[in-house]
């Protein structure tokens, strides 16, 4: 393996990252102009809200977060003798193998509730625009770690898959629209767009749990969850069991309440894993009364999206 080689895809990676940080702020100005020249003020009571969001995204999770999840998957890396080359044939490769790390990933973060309790900070934001991109949520380390760990054994690189992964879905950083309608039948289905991607964080049943892609669609064609928006469907956005509060002390913590609740009450170890690793929506144990910090959409009997 050519080290200069690596280092100079590293540099071009970490290059086209430090570009999405440019995007996002130029998206959250034009953001803030865009409300203005509709007639709205520049920051709403939940986008100013999201702002506050910012250190869990550039300085947790961009430098010390990515930092860990690189060296713990370098660690991995070196317990197997295989090797997937870094080289001009085989980028396209980690270009695919990265957005399928991003799917799994993604998925699980939906799928299983001890991540869900998570990855539903990013999804319960109600107002879908650029800011959302703010929502960035404290411990998805964990299961990248946890996702991405069988392919460093089997020899991807971690820090070109780990770059990959990251930094090539940061085109998602302008799909947090509805300025942007539906562009060409062929565009839709091959790539995420922000119709694809309101579909991702609607609560509406037809679209929960769908469209999981970074850049691609591909991965959602051949798992079969790809969903296009329908015209007859106007997305809702949030999650089902919405907080009514935009505080970010109150969103970081409003699933995780919840799942600590019903791991109390589940009776026995395995009942208790049952509900960590069941799917949202199906591992109710607690009789929850209802609470008037939560807006219980009836879409589901969950935070589920």
């Amino acid at each position: 393996m050519d080290d200069a080689f690596v280092k100079n895809v590293v540099e071009a990676i970490a290059l086209f990252g430090f570009g999405g940080g440019i995007l996002l702020l130029f998206c959250l100005i034009a953001e803030a102009y865009l409300r203005h020249r509709e007639g709205l003020k520049p920051f709403s009571r939940e986008t100013g809200h999201n702002y506050l969001f910012f250190p869990l995204g550039p300085l947790l999770e961009g430098i010390i977060a990515n930092t860990l999840l690189i060296a713990a998957l370098t660690a991995i890396w070196h317990l197997t003798p295989l090797r997937v080359p870094v080289s001009w044939w085989t980028l396209p490769v980690y270009f695919l193998v990265g957005e399928l790390a991003f799917y799994i990933f993604h998925r699980a973060g939906h799928e299983l509730r001890i991540f869900w309790a998570d990855h539903s900070i990013h999804h319960s934001a109600e107002t879908y625009d650029f800011t959302v991109n703010l929502r960035h949520t404290p411990f998805s380390t964990v299961y990248r770690l946890l996702t991405w760990s069988p392919l460093a054994l089997l020899g991807f690189h971690p820090v070109v898959l780990v770059l990959m992964a990251i930094n090539i879905p940061a085109f998602q950083t302008f799909c947090h629209t509805q300025r942007i309608g539906r562009l060409a039948p062929w565009f839709e289905w091959l790539f995420v767009t922000p119709s694809n991607h309101a579909v991702h964080h609607a609560c509406n049943p037809i679209y929960l749990d769908r469209n999981y892609g970074g850049l691609l669609m591909i991965w959602d064609h051949a798992f079969g969850t790809y969903q296009r928006l329908e015209d007859s469907e106007p997305p809702v956005f949030g999650i089902t069991r919405q907080p009514r509060s935009p505080n970010p002390a109150k969103v970081l913590t409003h699933e995780f309440r919840y799942l600590v609740q019903d791991v109390r009450a589940a009776p026995g170890l395995t009942a208790k894993l049952k509900v960590l690793l069941g799917k949202p929506g199906k591992t109710f144990q607690a009789n929850h009364a209802p609470d008037p910090m939560v807006i219980d959409r009836g879409l589901r009997g969950t935070a589920e999206n």
